[in-house]
């Protein structure tokens, strides 16, 4: 069933990349895309003074003001530099920042898609691989999945499930879906790639929660629950 409805969305995304001219395909085609300048890469010297809520507002676009703040009122509305999309280089210079800073958890997601999808032979200024154009020009109801992958027992298991589903609602960019109690808001790049900060989730999660990565399968951490998995799929 999965397998059948992420061919579909993958049917999506090809009809929409026909429909601007913009199919991703090999390395060189991923320089199409427009890449976010405002957030630092792997051996900027001021990574290391970047404040968490700065990097979420160069990288994500998430402008709180605070990273403790108790507001109920989501403040992430739009994709950093209008969709543009996050470099290998990038995700780098984020995952550094979150081995310095634990408290980062946006950077805990960047580790993951590293790890995934920008190894050994992957330059620094491309795109991940896994990046599809078009995300942001998606619209409509879709179906997400989300959970995590350590199996707790007790209370614990009632607050970390393994998995959760229900509608996501796409607008152009914008992704926002309710689970768990919270309304979750976000992003969606022009390489299609989800980004929600601590920022977007209300009522405000106790511990700091990211989702990050590719919307056909993402990765999800919370700092309660650990490591997790987010999808999106066609209805």
């Amino acid at each position: 069933m999965f397998h059948k409805q992420n061919a579909m969305i993958r049917a999506g995304f090809v009809v929409l990349g026909l429909a601007v001219g913009a199919v991703f395909g090999s390395g060189a085609q991923a320089q199409q895309f427009k890449m976010n300048i405002g957030c630092p890469t792997l051996g900027s010297e001021d990574l290391g003074k970047y404040t968490i809520d700065q990097l979420n507002e160069a990288c994500h676009n998430s402008s709180s003001g605070s990273s403790s703040s108790s507001s109920s009122q989501p403040v992430q509305v739009a994709s950093a530099e209008g969709g543009a999309a996050l470099s290998c280089g990038q995700h780098k210079a984020l995952a550094a920042f979150a081995r310095m800073n634990p408290g980062f958890v946006e950077g805990e997601t960047s580790q993951a898609i590293v790890a995934k999808y920008c190894g050994d032979g992957v330059p620094d200024n491309s795109v991940p691989q896994g990046s599809q154009a078009g995300g942001d020009l998606l619209s409509g109801v879709f179906r997400f999945e989300r959970g995590y992958h350590t199996q707790y027992s007790g209370a614990k298991r009632r607050i970390c499930q393994p998995y959760y589903s229900g509608d996501a609602y796409l607008d152009r960019g914008k992704i926002t879906f309710t689970s768990g109690g919270h309304t979750w808001r976000g992003t969606i790049s022009q390489n299609s790639f989800v980004s929600i900060t601590r920022d977007g989730v209300t009522p405000r999660p106790k511990n700091p929660t990211s989702i990050s990565g590719p919307m056909l399968e993402a990765e999800l951490y919370n700092g309660y629950c650990g490591y997790g998995f987010f999808r999106l799929s066609a209805k």
